[in-house]
């Protein structure tokens, strides 16, 4: 049951993101990073569609993980790389290369590879407020800086480094919500409004939907999607090893799986950017 939840989790944050990726791709140019875009978003059809896939790919994480193991269920959604690749080409009635097929499934499996040895172990959360906000600080300035190099880029250029801004984002605030979560649940409703992890979370999550966004309105989903796929859960790890104090496991064998995945992963994100790269534009 729990691989039957998580695979269903898996399509439907798939067909969200090829959904969301489709509707980016009908607005203008002008509108890329700018609040005129979620407007434009939130008006189509097609996108609210995919945000009603988001929720019931939510809901079937959730069933999910309350008696299946996070590893199990990050590896089966690392898989929707793949299917959500496969969606946006019937989607936008493209022909995907055999070689961009198998380039896809192999960055996935490095990538599952990776979180099967690349998660930290579970720890008591050591983070202080200060430690967020300085966290919050450097984010925003990685994101910032991708954001401003992409601004002039050419098309595969700005898609790969926007895709990179969202993984970062993504990446932090999914963190940030773990503990925003277990606040939640320690003191409840009224206290969690005056955290100001819960403020923090906010703006981040704002500023990750609309570049999220952004990079899937700037190019094909092949190259944005991979790169926001590696980069995601290596900020996660990152914040949650200097910000969370959690620990990677400190075997050999471990540590040598996760280095050959993280190098096959990059690899495929280069190689799947340089064919696009080679093509007509999308």
């Amino acid at each position: 049951m729990i691989y039957a939840l998580a695979t269903l989790s898996t399509l439907m944050f798939a067909l969200a993101t090829a959904l969301q990726h489709k509707s980016a791709q009908k607005a203008a140019s002008e509108k890329s990073l700018r609040p005129a875009l979620l407007f434009f978003l939130i008006l189509d059809p097609v996108w609210l569609v995919g945000i009603g896939a988001d929720i019931f790919g939510l809901f079937f994480q959730f069933a999910a993980l309350v008696n299946g193991s996070v590893l199990v269920v990050q590896a089966i959604l690392a898989i929707g790389l793949i299917f959500s690749l496969l969606f946006s080409a019937v989607l936008h009635n493209i022909r995907l290369r055999g070689s961009e097929v198998v380039l896809s499934a192999i960055t996935a499996l490095a990538l599952v590879g990776f979180l099967s040895v690349g998660v930290p172990d579970r720890s008591v959360d050591y983070s202080t407020l200060r430690n967020w906000i300085m966290a919050t600080v450097l984010t925003a300035g990685l994101a910032g800086g991708l954001i401003f190099w992409a601004r002039n880029g050419e098309k595969v250029k700005r898609t790969l480094l926007l895709g990179a801004s969202a993984g970062i984002l993504h990446g932090f605030t999914v963190s940030l919500s773990k503990v925003v979560a277990q606040n939640f649940v320690a003191h409840g409703v009224l206290r969690i409004l005056l955290d100001p992890h819960l403020w923090i979370l906010a703006v981040m999550g704002c500023a990750d939907i609309l570049v999220v966004q952004s990079a899937y309105q700037a190019g094909p989903l092949r190259v944005s999607l991979p790169v926001i796929s590696v980069i995601e859960p290596i900020v996660a790890i990152l914040v949650g090893i200097f910000v969370l104090g959690e620990t990677l496991s400190e075997t050999v064998v471990g540590a040598s799986i996760a280095c050959v995945s993280l190098a096959v992963m990059l690899l495929g994100v280069w190689g799947l950017a340089r064919m696009v790269g080679e093509e007509s534009p999308v």
